[in-house]
Protein backbone atom coordinates (compact mmCIF):
# COMPACT_ATOMS: atom_id res chain seq x y z
CA UNK A 1 0.00 0.00 0.00
CA UNK A 2 2.88 2.06 0.82
CA UNK A 3 4.51 1.80 -2.26
CA UNK A 4 1.42 2.26 -4.51
CA UNK A 5 0.94 5.60 -2.44
CA UNK A 6 5.09 6.78 -3.19
CA UNK A 7 4.03 5.91 -6.74
CA UNK A 8 0.90 8.38 -7.15
CA UNK A 9 2.94 10.82 -5.59
CA UNK A 10 5.77 10.41 -7.49
CA UNK A 11 3.59 10.53 -10.50
CA UNK A 12 1.91 13.08 -9.35
CA UNK A 13 4.88 15.99 -9.24
CA UNK A 14 6.18 14.90 -12.63
CA UNK A 15 2.82 15.78 -13.98
CA UNK A 16 2.42 19.02 -12.15
CA UNK A 17 5.84 20.10 -12.75
CA UNK A 18 5.47 18.95 -16.62
CA UNK A 19 2.37 21.25 -16.77
CA UNK A 20 4.16 23.76 -15.21
CA UNK A 21 6.72 23.57 -17.27
CA UNK A 22 4.27 23.92 -20.19
CA UNK A 23 2.62 26.82 -18.96
CA UNK A 24 5.68 28.52 -18.75
CA UNK A 25 6.21 28.11 -22.63
CA UNK A 26 3.06 30.11 -23.27
CA UNK A 27 4.84 33.36 -22.11
CA UNK A 28 3.49 36.78 -23.40
CA UNK A 29 6.11 36.99 -25.63
CA UNK A 30 5.27 33.91 -27.46
CA UNK A 31 2.28 35.38 -28.30
CA UNK A 32 3.39 39.03 -28.65
CA UNK A 33 3.07 39.21 -32.50
CA UNK A 34 -0.48 38.11 -32.34
CA UNK A 35 -1.29 41.01 -29.90
CA UNK A 36 -2.32 43.91 -31.49
CA UNK A 37 -1.08 46.18 -28.76
CA UNK A 38 2.34 44.91 -28.56
CA UNK A 39 2.54 45.87 -32.52
CA UNK A 40 0.46 49.22 -31.99
CA UNK A 41 3.17 50.21 -29.15
CA UNK A 42 6.16 48.76 -31.27
CA UNK A 43 5.41 51.01 -34.20
CA UNK A 44 4.37 53.60 -31.56
CA UNK A 45 8.75 53.15 -31.43
CA UNK A 46 8.28 51.39 -27.65
CA UNK A 47 11.28 49.73 -27.26
CA UNK A 48 10.54 46.91 -25.27
CA UNK A 49 7.29 46.37 -27.64
CA UNK A 50 9.50 45.98 -30.47
CA UNK A 51 12.07 43.65 -28.80
CA UNK A 52 9.00 41.33 -27.51
CA UNK A 53 7.85 41.61 -31.12
CA UNK A 54 10.98 40.47 -32.69
CA UNK A 55 11.84 38.02 -30.66
CA UNK A 56 7.96 36.26 -31.09
CA UNK A 57 8.41 36.58 -34.51
CA UNK A 58 11.82 35.14 -34.36
CA UNK A 59 9.71 32.12 -32.46
CA UNK A 60 7.31 31.50 -34.97
CA UNK A 61 7.65 27.80 -35.61
CA UNK A 62 6.94 28.36 -39.50
CA UNK A 63 10.29 29.72 -40.04
CA UNK A 64 9.49 31.76 -43.32
CA UNK A 65 12.12 34.21 -44.38
CA UNK A 66 9.16 37.08 -44.44
CA UNK A 67 8.89 36.04 -40.19
CA UNK A 68 13.03 36.25 -40.25
CA UNK A 69 13.51 39.42 -41.75
CA UNK A 70 10.58 40.71 -39.69
CA UNK A 71 12.02 39.44 -36.81
CA UNK A 72 15.67 41.24 -37.60
CA UNK A 73 14.05 44.70 -38.63
CA UNK A 74 11.91 45.21 -35.12
CA UNK A 75 15.28 43.79 -33.12
CA UNK A 76 17.34 46.38 -34.48
CA UNK A 77 14.69 49.00 -34.21
CA UNK A 78 14.72 48.07 -30.60
CA UNK A 79 18.71 48.05 -30.50
CA UNK A 80 18.88 51.20 -31.87
CA UNK A 81 16.36 52.82 -29.86
CA UNK A 82 18.31 51.39 -26.48
CA UNK A 83 16.79 47.93 -25.90
CA UNK A 84 19.93 46.06 -24.22
CA UNK A 85 18.24 42.55 -24.19
CA UNK A 86 17.84 43.35 -28.13
CA UNK A 87 21.57 44.35 -28.55
CA UNK A 88 22.43 40.79 -26.94
CA UNK A 89 20.02 38.94 -29.28
CA UNK A 90 21.24 40.46 -32.07
CA UNK A 91 25.25 40.67 -31.24
CA UNK A 92 24.64 36.39 -30.63
CA UNK A 93 22.35 36.67 -33.98
CA UNK A 94 25.86 37.99 -35.84
CA UNK A 95 28.42 36.01 -34.42
CA UNK A 96 26.61 32.53 -35.07
CA UNK A 97 25.46 33.57 -38.16
CA UNK A 98 22.08 31.83 -37.72
CA UNK A 99 19.06 33.74 -39.53
CA UNK A 100 22.03 36.61 -40.58
CA UNK A 101 25.05 36.48 -42.74
CA UNK A 102 27.67 36.01 -39.69
CA UNK A 103 29.30 39.78 -38.89
CA UNK A 104 32.33 39.58 -36.02
CA UNK A 105 32.07 43.60 -36.50
CA UNK A 106 28.41 44.26 -35.80
CA UNK A 107 28.28 41.29 -32.84
CA UNK A 108 31.00 43.23 -31.23
CA UNK A 109 29.18 46.46 -31.78
CA UNK A 110 25.79 45.17 -30.27
CA UNK A 111 27.27 43.10 -27.24
CA UNK A 112 29.64 46.12 -26.21
CA UNK A 113 27.23 48.41 -26.36
CA UNK A 114 24.78 45.91 -23.95
CA UNK A 115 27.96 45.56 -21.67
CA UNK A 116 28.07 49.48 -21.41
CA UNK A 117 24.71 49.94 -20.73
CA UNK A 118 24.58 47.40 -17.79
CA UNK A 119 23.28 44.49 -19.44
CA UNK A 120 24.69 41.21 -17.09
CA UNK A 121 23.91 39.30 -20.69
CA UNK A 122 26.27 41.64 -22.15
CA UNK A 123 28.63 41.68 -20.15
CA UNK A 124 29.36 37.63 -20.26
CA UNK A 125 28.81 37.75 -23.90
CA UNK A 126 31.56 40.72 -23.69
CA UNK A 127 33.98 38.49 -21.71
CA UNK A 128 33.42 35.77 -23.70
CA UNK A 129 34.61 37.72 -26.97
CA UNK A 130 37.48 39.06 -25.73
CA UNK A 131 38.22 35.20 -23.83
CA UNK A 132 38.56 34.07 -27.68
CA UNK A 133 39.28 36.75 -29.33
CA UNK A 134 35.99 36.71 -32.14
CA UNK A 135 35.35 40.50 -32.84
CA UNK A 136 37.01 41.53 -30.64
CA UNK A 137 41.50 41.55 -29.74
CA UNK A 138 41.97 38.23 -27.37
CA UNK A 139 42.60 40.26 -24.06
CA UNK A 140 42.33 37.55 -20.95
CA UNK A 141 42.32 40.90 -18.26
CA UNK A 142 39.60 42.43 -19.97
CA UNK A 143 38.21 39.25 -19.81
CA UNK A 144 37.98 38.66 -16.71
CA UNK A 145 37.02 42.27 -15.71
CA UNK A 146 33.64 42.01 -18.12
CA UNK A 147 32.82 38.32 -16.32
CA UNK A 148 33.69 39.86 -13.02
CA UNK A 149 30.95 42.92 -14.06
CA UNK A 150 28.34 40.60 -15.01
CA UNK A 151 29.10 38.26 -11.56
CA UNK A 152 28.59 40.81 -9.74
CA UNK A 153 25.27 41.64 -11.62
CA UNK A 154 24.38 37.98 -10.51
CA UNK A 155 24.99 36.29 -13.50
CA UNK A 156 26.01 32.80 -12.63
CA UNK A 157 27.22 31.67 -15.90
CA UNK A 158 29.63 34.87 -15.35
CA UNK A 159 30.82 33.40 -11.97
CA UNK A 160 31.95 30.19 -13.85
CA UNK A 161 33.51 31.90 -16.74
CA UNK A 162 35.74 33.99 -14.05
CA UNK A 163 36.82 31.07 -12.11
CA UNK A 164 37.96 29.52 -15.51
CA UNK A 165 39.69 33.10 -16.72
CA UNK A 166 41.22 32.88 -12.79
CA UNK A 167 43.12 30.09 -13.30
CA UNK A 168 44.74 31.55 -16.77
CA UNK A 169 46.29 34.70 -15.19
CA UNK A 170 49.30 35.81 -13.58
CA UNK A 171 48.89 37.52 -10.09
CA UNK A 172 49.68 40.54 -11.53
CA UNK A 173 46.81 40.35 -14.89
CA UNK A 174 44.67 39.41 -11.84
CA UNK A 175 45.63 42.59 -9.94
CA UNK A 176 45.28 44.63 -12.82
CA UNK A 177 42.03 43.02 -13.68
CA UNK A 178 40.43 43.51 -10.47
CA UNK A 179 41.19 47.20 -10.49
CA UNK A 180 40.15 47.59 -13.87
CA UNK A 181 36.58 46.07 -12.81
CA UNK A 182 35.81 48.71 -10.77
CA UNK A 183 36.84 51.32 -13.44
CA UNK A 184 34.28 53.13 -15.52
CA UNK A 185 33.22 50.90 -18.43
CA UNK A 186 34.70 53.22 -21.45
CA UNK A 187 38.23 54.10 -20.07
CA UNK A 188 38.29 50.21 -20.06
CA UNK A 189 37.85 49.92 -23.60
CA UNK A 190 40.46 52.93 -24.73
CA UNK A 191 43.30 50.79 -23.57
CA UNK A 192 44.04 47.15 -24.67
CA UNK A 193 46.07 45.86 -21.74
CA UNK A 194 49.34 45.03 -23.09
CA UNK A 195 50.82 42.62 -21.23
CA UNK A 196 47.54 40.00 -21.06
CA UNK A 197 46.99 39.82 -24.93
CA UNK A 198 47.89 36.51 -25.65
CA UNK A 199 47.03 34.89 -28.88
Amino acid sequence: MALCFIGLAVALTFWLTRAEFQSGLDTPTASAALDPEVRKAAEAGDAGAQFRLGLSLMQDTAHSAEASAEALRWLQLAAENGNTEAMVVLGRMFRSGVGILQNFGQSSKWIQTAAAGGNPEGMLELGRLYRDGVGAEKDLVRAYVWFNRASAARNMDAVREREAITRLLTLEELKEAQEQSSAHYSEIDKKPSEKSVRK
